[in-house]
């Protein structure tokens, strides 16, 4: 299980937990995964976003990556 999923579950210690936050103040792209994540879960209990159009964005962004180079 990765660190965002750990963060998001409740699942790391108390040092573990304060390390992380230092770690989200200067990498985006940990944000970014610990917001996905979170996008994710929302969707999957059936919240809905406020913004979908920057949801749609972080999933086009998501599948880009996700998707072999040419």
């Amino acid at each position: 299980m990765n660190e965002a999923s750990r963060l998001l579950d409740g699942d790391l210690t108390a040092d573990e937990l304060t390390t992380l936050l230092a770690r989200l103040k200067h990498d985006p792209a940990l944000r970014d995964e610990v917001s996905a994540q979170q996008l994710v879960r929302d969707s999957l209990a059936g919240l809905r976003s406020l913004d979908d159009g920057y949801t749609l964005r972080i999933l086009a962004h998501l599948r880009q990556a996700r998707a072999p180079s040419a």
